[in-house]
């Protein structure tokens, strides 16, 4: 066995089989972490935003990798009380908090780094690295704070927190930006990019001879994903297939929706490891979102399957596509419709990005993305 190069503490309050982009992205993290020799230990939440998913409370996958999820109350409640950031912390943080310190008080293992993912999880790391003695505490950060609350207290507590830190990780250069303006010491500030498995996530010839055109949306059903927006546009254009994948609290209004409209097709939760091929057999992908997103990692998916994207404007998508491969519009129903109408009726445009998607993916979404974290262990 390959010596162990680092032993990593990762706390979060989202993790697998919860479902989610960041959860996503921690699995390859953790992953391809202890591949590569570093050994994990992941401590988090049972899942609080997927309702009825299965997990296992204690698993460990490899030699390398050992996870403690811990029950937590889960439904609709997270998305409640986000645009209430005191509640949102009161709910997400002392339980687990609790948790942690009771796990490493009788789990006396030596840790090279504490990893918190996120705000919440980051005041953790701070409370659990001086009594534990973990030399170094990084945080990855997900989010746009453009709408965070401009007090001067959420201010003091989002820079004080991340001050207290040594590394601070962010994906964009647009959230580089905002954690600066909020008082983020520049020099703790990186840059790093997710990655993918190109190898899942591919381009795949169509199986069926004249299938009508078709327009993705793959994520969370909660209002600010845009997928009501997105369904409205479906209704004014019934020559096209609007498939859905993913389930959340406006699920039910979608469905009430497409009972009257026969080109919106909705198929719930998919497992992670079926999910390319929605991607494959789709002909665009639309991540109409109405707030600013962080990233947005089905937009890579997307790419990757050569599917050019229509997308919203806001948040760090610019920074994720160009126009080689994505249309960005301000997210109204006049503009989704217009650049929907465009790709469907300019083949010429439309085979030309897509021509384009898969060496646009090979160049920015490999894994050798993976070094822009791992160097900081």
């Amino acid at each position: 066995m390959a010596p162990i190069k680092k032993t990593i503490l990762h706390i979060t309050p989202f993790f697998s089989p919860n479902i989610g982009g960041v959860e996503t992205h921690l699995s390859d993290l953790t992953d391809t972490l202890s591949s590569q020799g570093y050994r994990n230990y992941i401590l988090t939440y049972s899942p609080i935003t997927t309702a009825d998913t299965p997990y296992k409370p204690k698993e460990k996958p490899n030699q390398n990798l050992f996870i403690r999820r811990f029950t937590w109350i889960g439904g609709n409640l997270f998305h409640r009380l986000e645009p209430h950031p005191l509640l949102n912390f009161l709910y997400l943080t002392p339980y687990l908090l609790i948790r942690v310190f009771f796990w490493l008080l009788f789990h006396p293992v030596k840790f090279d780094a504490v990893h918190t993912h996120g705000l919440n999880a980051a005041v953790i790391g701070l409370v659990i690295k001086p009594i534990f003695g973990i030399p170094k505490h990084l945080v990855s950060i997900y989010s746009a704070y453009d709408a965070v609350p401009q007090s001067v207290s959420t201010k003091f507590l989002m820079r004080t927190i991340l001050n207290h830190t040594n590394i601070v990780l962010t994906q964009s250069a647009r959230s580089r930006v905002q954690l600066q303006n909020l008082g983020v010491d520049p020099n703790k500030l990186n840059i790093y990019r997710h990655w993918i498995d190109l190898g899942r996530f591919s381009p795949s010839p169509k199986t069926s001879k004249g299938q009508r055109f078709s327009v993705l949306f793959i994520g969370r059903l909660i209002p600010q994903k845009g997928a009501l927006l997105l369904a409205k546009v479906a209704q004014d254009l019934p020559d096209i297939d609007f498939v859905f994948v993913g389930n959340g609290p406006d699920f039910s209004r979608l469905k009430k929706i497409s009972q009257k409209t026969d080109n919106i097709h909705l198929v719930g939760n998919v497992p992670y490891h079926s999910l390319h091929q929605y991607y494959q057999r789709a002909d665009v992908f639309c991540i109409p979102s109405l707030y600013e997103e962080g990233w947005g990692r089905v937009i890579m998916e997307a790419i990757s399957c050569g599917k050019p994207v229509i997308a919203s404007n806001l948040g760090a998508i610019p920074e994720v596509v160009d126009s080689t491969v994505a249309i960005l519009v301000k997210p109204t129903l006049s503009q989704l419709k217009h650049a929907i109408q465009l790709l469907h009726q300019d083949r010429k445009l439309y085979h030309q990005m897509q021509k384009q998607c898969q060496p646009y993916a090979i160049k920015h979404f490999g894994p050798d993305n993976i070094r822009l974290i791992a160097k900081y262990y």
